[in-house]
């Protein structure tokens, strides 16, 4: 057999594997359709899960019929989304393949689609009376219809499968058929292959002779060319070695050149007949010398040329030659600092030479003297209001209390603190904030003599020392004016800021008082005047550091003691006075120190306020109130107060939230107790949060009602559901009729508004009699009990009002 005639054998074969190869590729993927099309038998499931869906829907629609006040009007309508979304998936894909099959079943499908759109204004508003129990009369008539469609699904789908079966089978012959001809054909081919292969290596015997014949040629070929090679190697190295020392040469003076003329130095290199031996073009730049100039020129020659051309760089050179001139006499190694009217500034290292002349570096140190006074001044100032900050203040206040001590003068140091800058900060951003200090900073320059300073601590914390004072009148004097210009209305881009200080005063006069002690002084007056009502000053008292230990002790006890559970929860009845029954609770917080006994909540509510314990227990609070609700007749509400700070952190929905969850209380059962403080610090988005929790079903109270500038416009934006009259008006109904006619008029506006009225404070019979008079719905206070532990709580009235004992 020839070579050509194995080829096209071999092609032959080839060819016949592509072909058998594509056609198995062609019955896999029809295999693969097909394992597809069965894996798909969905159409009996399709209408298992019309009909499970559908039946659900009949069973929500029965309970909410029914008043089942597990299942709601949301579960309702979830429901029919559902069954709607299964309908709509009928008509598509396989199982519409399945309805157009038999007309009947098409015919069920369409009705139950007719059928939702039938119900769907019902389920939209199945609230209203007999929409429930409608759209069940409408459903009802499908129930055995979609059964019927189901069985006949099920019964097309095992169809289709038996079907497929058999087609999977007959597939599963034709390949493997194909598999054995293929084995055939490639037993075929490897024998076509070892002939080729013995072919092949007779071929490869002929062509190892003709490379032999071949490779003693070369072997004479490359005798020759050595001998070639040998006398021209010996002529090209003795070029390169002339080469490469040229090179060298002129790398070196490349090099030198490159340093000299790219130092950040200028450098000048002179002989001993002051001739210029060599200068670099940083020099040339710094002092206006022409570059092109040769070696061999004096260098006054150079200077007055440069001076002659009205060249200004020139001029501080002759100082600085004259200079090195003198440290030539002394034949002195020396670096100096040359320092112009201007203020421009050179350092020059000055080092002579063994034949009398002398090299040196200049360098223009300006932009470096002025970047080191920028940041020595930037150190000790603040870079937002250019004041002096607390390292420099420091410093100032070392050096005046050194000079206080001895020319046995008085000085004095203030601290200020900014009100109310933390709500501007807040609400009309970090720039207003920023912009706002600096307006502050100015008026404070402007209230203070040349010789006192002022300085910006941190934050909106400034500080003042005064100087050379006679006594406490002068500062008083100066906290006057700073709190009256301070508390001026800041204009910041048309729209008007009115903020406040506070500021503490600490004097030192011979009492050797170290910087630490005054400020810490100082600090104590400072918080002794926010704590009496701010914009105002206070001097430091001796007893104001006894009162500091006291509140931060009972900071360090209060955040111990929720950990500790050292709180409890007492409550005080509120009674129906129609009723003549409990109809709730107040919830108190109560906090038994371990060493102190019953601490007042007077006394650490507010701590809990400033160090921000009061959202973790609040929380606590709410969540403890509702589980001890739980427990009392379904009756009886829990009334729990609510701070100010719990609205700022804006959480509250989600603790109320979580509350009731893990009680399991109705929301109706949880009264929330707000004060007017709490809807004056955010109006918009109180009153919002507010209304998100009157829509989870709790009741909202405004508590000490009539005490406020606003309590009117706050009932108007927020619908109340009961207003607690404050005590201070009940305490005082016997012995000032202005009272009773607050009273009164509460108690008529709340029954106009449909809110209840609450009267706190209720401690005698003759009280409670004019409250009842004036119209009030409910009552509070000792008459009718002291708050209690849930433990000792009887829910019931004694049947014989007495009246309580004063605490």
């Amino acid at each position: 057999m020839s070579l050509r005639t194995l080829k096209l054998v071999l092609a032959v074969v080839i060819a016949g594997f592509i072909v058998s190869a594509a056609y198995i590729s062609i019955l896999i993927v029809e295999r693969q359709d097909v394992l597809k099309h069965v894996a798909r038998y969905n159409t009996p499931w399709h209408a298992a899960q019309a009909v499970h869906e559908f039946t659900r829907l009949e069973q929500r629609l029965s309970a909410f019929a029914a008043h089942d006040p597990t299942v709601t009007q949301d579960e309702v309508s979830l429901r029919y989304d559902i069954i709607v979304s299964r309908t709509n998936l009928l008509f598509a894909g396989d199982f519409k393949e399945f309805l157009y099959s038999a007309p009947e079943w098409l015919a069920v499908a369409q009705e139950l689609d007719k059928a939702l759109k039938a119900i769907q204004p019902s389920i939209d508003h199945l609230n209203g009376p007999g929409a429930a129990m409608a759209a069940l009369k409408v459903l009802e008539p499908l129930e055995i219809k979609l059964a019927g469609l189901a069985a006949a699904a099920n019964h097309y789908g095992g169809q289709r499968a038996e079907q497929d079966q058999h087609e999977l089978i007959r597939l599963h012959w034709m390949f493997s058929s194909l598999a054995a001809g293929l084995i055939v054909f490639g037993l075929f081919l490897l024998a076509l292959l070892g002939w080729h292969n013995r072919l092949l290596e007779r071929a490869h015997n002929e062509l190892r002779l003709y490379a032999d014949n071949f490779e003693n040629i070369s072997a004479k070929l490359e005798r020759t060319n050595k001998a070639l090679s040998s006398a021209y190697e010996e002529l090209q190295l003795r070029n390169e070695a002339l080469q490469a020392q040229e090179h060298e040469l002129r790398m070196q003076n490349e090099r030198f050149d490159a340093a000299l003329n790219n130092m950040s130095h200028g450098l000048c290199m002179v002989d001993g007949s002051d001739r210029i031996i060599v200068f670099n073009a940083r020099f040339a730049e710094l002092f206006g010398i022409d570059r092109t100039v040769q070696p061999g020129v004096t260098l006054g020659h150079l200077i007055g040329q440069a001076e002659a051309q009205d060249c200004e760089e020139a001029s501080p050179l002759r100082g600085i030659v004259a200079e090195q001139q003198e440290l030539m006499r002394k034949r002195q190694q020396f670096g100096f600092i040359h320092e112009e009217p201007d203020g421009q500034t050179f350092a020059i290292s000055h080092q002579p030479m063994s034949n009398g002349g002398w090299v040196a570096t200049y360098e223009d140190i300006t932009e470096r003297r002025q970047a080191e006074s920028q940041i020595a001044y930037m150190a000790h100032h603040d870079a937002l209001t250019d004041l002096a900050n607390r390292v420099l203040f420091r410093q100032q206040l070392e050096h005046a209390l050194t000079e206080t001590g001895r020319e046995r003068l008085k000085m004095a140091v203030l601290c200020l603190d900014l009100d109310r800058f933390k709500d501007v900060n807040d609400s009309l951003g970090h720039e207003t904030g920023d912009a706002l200090l600096k307006l502050v900073a100015e008026r404070l320059r402007s209230c203070i003599r040349p010789q006192d300073v002022v300085a910006r601590l941190g934050g909106d914390e400034f500080a003042i020392l005064q100087l050379a004072i006679d006594d406490q009148q002068d500062c008083a004097a100066l906290a006057t004016r700073i709190v009256e210009a301070v508390s001026m209305p800041y204009d910041l881009e048309g729209q008007e800021i009115v903020i406040g200080t506070s500021i503490g005063i600490a004097v030192a006069s011979e009492d050797n008082l170290s910087p630490d002690q005054l400020l810490k002084q100082a600090d104590l007056a400072l918080y002794r005047a926010k704590a009496d009502g701010r914009a105002t000053y206070r001097f430091f008292e001796p007893e104001m550091d006894a009162e500091l230990q006291a509140r931060r002790l009972l900071e360090t006890d209060l955040r111990k003691a929720l950990v500790n559970r050292e709180f409890e929860l007492y409550f005080q009845p509120q009674v129906n006075v129609r009723a003549n029954e409990i109809g709730g609770y107040e919830a108190l917080l109560r906090w038994q120190h371990p060493e102190r006994g019953m601490i007042s909540p007077a006394e650490f509510i507010p701590v809990a306020e400033d160090i921000g314990l009061i959202s973790p227990l609040g929380d606590w609070v709410l969540e403890q109130a509702c589980i001890v609700a739980t427990g009392w007749p379904r009756g009886i509400k829990v009334a729990v107060n609510l701070s100010p700070v719990q609205f700022r952190n804006k959480t509250l929905v989600q603790s109320v939230s979580r509350a009731l969850t893990r009680s399991g209380l109705a929301p109706d059962r949880l009264e929330l107790e707000v004060t007017e403080s709490v809807l004056l610090q955010d109006n918009e988005l109180t009153v919002a949060t507010l209304h998100q929790l009157r829509r989870m079903g709790v009741r909202i109270a405004m508590d000490d009602f009539g005490t406020g500038y606003s309590s009117l416009s706050y009932l108007r934006s927020f619908p109340f559901d009961k207003i607690k009259i404050d005590q201070s008006f009940v305490r005082e109904l016997s012995s000032r009729a202005d009272c009773l006619a607050i009273v009164r008029s509460i108690a008529g506006l709340g029954a106009s508004l449909g809110m209840s009225t609450v009267a706190e404070g209720v401690e005698t019979e003759d009280q409670f009699l004019q409250i009842t008079a004036a119209g009030c719905t409910e009552v509070q206070g000792y008459y009718f009990g002291r708050p209690k532990p849930a433990s000792e709580l009887v829910h019931m009235l004694a049947t014989k009002r007495r009246k309580a004992e004063v605490a």
